[in-house]
Parts: C-alpha cells; sequence; structure tokens
C-alpha cells in the first residue's frame, strides 16, 4: 500500500478536493470514482454499511481506492480510540468523526491517530496491517503521522458552544459542517434553510477560516460548488452513486416513456 495521503496534503496547501458517497459500498464502484478525477471517496460507515470493526471490509475498499487514484473518506459511529487505530491500521487515512460534543473528546480521537502527539507519546500502536504494507512499510511511524488526517463533524450544538476549543485541538485535520443534524439540534428539523440555522452555519464557518483549520460541506450543482470554494470551503462532497443513477436514470426513462 502506498504510504500518502493526497487528501491531506491537498488540504494542508490550501487546495480543494472533491468527493463523492459512495452508498454502495461496492469496490467497483470506488474505482470508477477514482478513474473520474474524484478526490475522495465518502463511506458513511455511522448509518449504513458492515461493521467498521471488522478490518477486513477495508481490504478490497483501499485496494480499489488505490487503483483508482482516490482517497476513501470514511464517516465512523464514534470516535472511540479503539475503533480509530483499528481502521487506521486497516489502511484508512481519511477519518470524520460525528456528532462530537466537546474538545476533550475531540483531542481523544486525534491522539489515537499518532505516535508522537503535541510533544509527548501518541495512542497510536504500532501493528502490522494494511497500513504498513503488512508490516514491511519503512519508516512507517513517521510517515502515519505525516499522512492521516483526522476531522469532526460540527452538527450538534454542544459542539458550538465549545467550537472555539475545538478548533485549537493539535493535529486537528479538519472541521465538516452537518446542516441537517444541527438543524433538528437547533429545533427546526430538516430545515436547513431556517434563518438561525444559516447563521449557526455561517457562524461556524467563519470561526474556522478565522482559526486556520480547513472547512468542509456539501454542495451538489456546480454554482453552489463554486460558491462553497469562494466561502472558502475545501472540501466538498458533491453527490454519490445513489442519486447519480436515480437522476441519471429517471431522465432517460421519463425521456422515452
Amino acid at each position: 500500500m502506498q504510504q500518502s495521503n493526497s487528501f491531506r496534503h491537498t488540504i494542508a496547501e490550501g487546495g480543494v478536493v472533491y468527493g463523492a458517497r459512495s452508498s454502495t459500498f461496492s469496490p467497483t464502484v470506488i474505482e470508477v470514482f477514482g478513474s473520474l478525477g474524484i478526490d475522495f471517496v465518502w463511506l458513511d460507515f455511522e448509518h449504513m454499511g458492515p461493521s467498521p470493526y471488522d478490518s477486513t471490509v477495508f481490504e478490497e475498499l483501499t485496494r480499489a481506492a488505490e487503483a483508482g487514484g482516490t482517497e476513501l473518506f470514511v464517516r465512523l459511529p464514534s470516535g472511540d480510540p479503539p475503533l480509530v487505530r483499528k481502521v487506521l491500521d486497516a489502511g484508512v487515512r481519511n477519518l470524520l468523526i460525528p456528532r462530537v460534543d466537546s474538545a476533550a473528546e475531540v483531542r481523544a480521537a486525534v491522539e489515537a491517530t499518532r505516535f508522537v502527539y503535541d510533544g509527548r507519546p501518541g495512542q497510536r500502536g504500532k501493528a502490522s496491517g494494511r497500513s504498513s504494507n503488512w508490516g514491511a512499510a519503512s519508516d512507517y511511524v513517521e510517515t502515519e503521522d505525516e499522512e492521516v488526517c483526522l476531522g469532526v463533524m460540527i452538527e450538534k450544538t454542544t459542539a458550538v458552544d465549545e467550537l472555539d476549543e475545538i478548533l485549537s485541538v493539535p493535529e486537528l485535520g479538519f472541521v465538516f459542517i452537518g446542516p441537517s443534524d444541527l438543524s433538528v439540534q437547533m429545533g427546526h428539523p430538516t430545515n436547513k434553510q431556517h434563518p438561525e440555522v444559516t447563521a449557526q452555519i455561517e457562524a461556524i464557518r467563519e470561526r474556522a477560516l478565522a482559526a486556520d483549520v480547513p472547512l468542509g460541506g456539501i454542495a451538489n450543482d456546480p454554482d453552489a460548488i463554486a460558491e462553497a470554494e469562494e466561502q472558502g470551503y475545501q472540501i466538498i462532497r458533491m453527490g454519490g452513486d445513489l442519486g447519480a443513477i436515480e437522476e441519471t436514470l429517471g431522465e432517460r426513462l421519463a425521456a422515452i416513456r
């Protein structure tokens, strides 16, 4: 397995990455996404899919990403440090932790990704999984600390209350705004355009940019994507496999019938 992470390096250098969700968890779809030039493939293990505790699940997924020239972007059910370590050891290097509440919780998850953390020994363990080429990778410890990237979703009011502290957690890779769950937490379920929700999203955006932490969000058409880039978003999810199938084949079927 290659010992590099183009996703992390692109956003660290101020660039923008574009991704698509694969709800099918299909290695074939992941490889095709990569061949199209998509920078990352979003895999949602919080709400669907197989158990992320089964590390064998990631063998074909990571191989497909490598074959297609893309990166996996895995949303876990939680930032539980043993789960973080297990998924990293299986070869995934970009993790998204949902529904965080506090900076302490975020720090524990980030620390689990590092052999050296904030000037002290981290909580990552030496393993012989796919991330280390089954134990054969040279300079594995040093390489991993430079390549792994863990970010969190800001989608709870408790996280908003501690946002400045979360943004200051050492080695936090990015924050990703979750407008749907945020609308629920704010008492406006699924109304992502409610003035209170849009105002909160804008406040999160401004504070992330001020802290120089890369920002992620969802935009599904070219105009919205361009606007997101202008607003400073560096990580943009722009659709997925099931939505593309429904839209493309649905339009064709409607046209011929």
